[in-house]
């Protein structure tokens, strides 16, 4: 066994063993405990990717089965990306965690006073990484599913942490996880029975060799991704999220926006072009006939409806954004607009041609470049958004813990108190709203590119004013803070607490920072997701 396939198991069992210690912990040991196996887990990540970057799948048969009947972890370019930004975000919120115990929730004690500091957070975080590097390493349909099982329930448990005002949301949570689940194991189901395996890369290829399939795929891929647009909160499906990132506790809301939904949505991205694309798409199959015709058909219209939904978020996620008074709530709507630029790629995916493709006067790409570079873009804006959410929302939780309040004009004027929380507030914000030098812009460029190469123009207003709105609701949070504080409207609030530790200011500022240098590592990123590619 190789270092980077040890490693990729390890990334799944440790932070699973690790979860299962901490519950007979002390607080104190927790945190520890949980710092040393972050910085392990970073550590795990280094040796897949090195591998990845040879051009080699790591792949791991467990038990020498083989597939279909054996479980098999794998890591692609896709796996890779996702994992990287899971564990430098994860890194960042335990070091926040451990050096702020009181953000990571509140427990009600026996006489009826609440106490801060859960003992359920530190187990219940690492459950919810364990099942995240799951999803990401899965080479199977139920094993992916087990692994998000697992992320929807620790979430749940996360989001109650916050209290009795949580639970509430955390119960709205609890159901929108578990029907999303149901509906994605129903397609699973499906696929099995017209594929007779489990396996992601042996059922796509059945769906290639196998047209009669072609219509029980197409059911199977409408409610497997109508169940993960439940997850990633894609508007209308999307009144869970605000009441459940917004009131959980500080520690928690940054691994709901940043990372948990990120899990469904790499299984959203994996069924679309890793199962059904090499089949259906016109561009990478070469199956003939009627039926997968017929089908490609009938995707592209989902596809459409699930762009045209992701516009909406768009729009309506950042008007909303604009109308909060708190930071939360506000991070929390831009979360639910920024989710719309995820679902922008798949009519990408099953029309990517034109009559400018082959000119070489309009554009060099072919089809299936039209499609890497569609992925390369969304997957740069969807690694943007994990950094740079994950910063704004520690730092919202920062001057929670503070000042008690995270209310936007009792905020102003905090540029001069605390320069480094502003200043990665500024750095979020350049990377959420796509600016130059971000990892954002970086997808935002890549996405547009290859959209309009495959004749997509309507693309390019699209990603203009959205970035527009971004802008807007962004300054709206940022704006104030940097106002003169001697202003006679400040309403400054009682300070909660008399000094917050520097961990506490180093990690956000961390990931701020990290948003913009990743935007010049575009091309060893996207040529990572060339790795285990169905088009390479």
């Amino acid at each position: 066994m190789t270092l980077a396939e040890f490693s990729t198991g390890a990334l799944v069992l440790t932070p699973l063993l690790s979860a299962a210690v901490m519950a007979l912990c002390t607080h104190v040991l927790r945190r520890l405990l949980g710092v040393v196996v972050a910085v392990l887990i970073v550590g795990f990540t280094v040796p897949v990717v090195i591998h990845l970057g040879s051009g080699e799948v790591v792949e791991v048969d467990l038990g020498a089965y083989g597939a279909p009947l054996g479980i098999v972890l794998r890591a692609d370019g896709l796996s890779v990306l996702f994992i990287a930004m899971t564990s430098l975000v994860g890194l960042g919120i335990t070091a926040f965690a451990a050096a702020t115990p009181e953000a990571t929730g509140e427990r009600i004690q026996a006489n009826g006073q609440s106490k801060t500091e859960h003992a359920g957070f530190w187990p219940l975080w690492f459950g919810c990484w364990a099942g995240l590097n799951a999803v990401f390493v899965s080479g199977d349909l139920f094993n992916t599913y087990v692994g998000l099982e697992l992320v929807g329930l620790t979430a749940v448990g996360l989001v109650a942490l916050g209290g009795q005002k949580s639970w509430p949301a955390a119960l709205r949570y609890l159901f929108i996880a578990v029907l999303g689940s149901l509906l994605f194991l129903v397609a699973v189901g499906l696929l099995v029975s017209v594929t007779g395996t489990l396996d992601i890369n042996q059922a796509a290829q059945q769906l290639t060799d196998n047209p009669e399939a072609a219509g029980v795929a197409t059911v199977a891929m409408v409610l497997l991704s109508i169940g993960l647009a439940m997850k990633v909160a894609l508007v209308p499906m999307h009144q869970w999220l605000v009441p459940a990132h917004s009131g959980a506790p500080s520690a928690v809301s940054p691994i709901l926006s940043a990372l948990v939904i990120k899990g469904a949505l790499f299984v959203f991205l994996r069924s679309w072009l890793y199962v059904a694309a090499p089949a259906y798409s016109p561009a990478l199959t070469e199956t003939s006939g009627e039926a997968p015709l017929n089908v490609a058909e009938a995707l592209s219209i989902v596809a459409w409806v699930f762009a045209l939904l992701g516009l909406i978020a768009l729009i309506v996620g950042a008007i909303m954004a604009l109308r909060q008074t708190r930071l939360k709530p506000l991070i929390a709507y831009s979360t639910v607009a920024q989710a719309g630029y995820w679902f922008l790629l798949l009519p990408v995916v099953f029309m990517p041609t034109s009559a400018s493709l082959g000119d070489p006067g309009v554009t060099t790409f072919d089809a299936s470049e039209v499609i890497a570079g569609a992925l390369a873009g969304t997957v740069g804006l969807i690694l943007g958004h994990g950094l740079a959410k994950s910063a704004l929302f520690l730092t919202a939780g920062y001057f929670k813990e503070l000042y008690g309040t995270e209310k936007i004009a009792a905020l102003s004027g905090e540029a001069r108190s605390h320069p480094m929380m502003v200043m990665t507030m500024g750095l979020t914000a350049i990377g959420l709203a796509g600016l130059p030098f971000s990892l954002s812009f970086t997808g935002k460029w890549q996405l547009t590119s290859a959209s309009l190469a495959g004749g997509h123009y309507w693309i390019l207003p699209v990603i203009i004013v959205a970035t527009l709105l971004s802008a807007a609701y962004l300054l709206r949070a940022f704006g104030p803070l940097m106002m003169d504080n001697d202003q006679e409207n400040a309403a400054h609030p009682e300070l909660h607490r008399n000094s917050m530790p520097v961990v506490a200011q180093v990690a956000p500022f961390t990931l701020g920072v990290l948003t913009l240098l990743t935007g010049f590592m575009g091309t060893p990123i996207f040529d990572l997701l060339e790795v285990g590619a169905p088009w390479s």
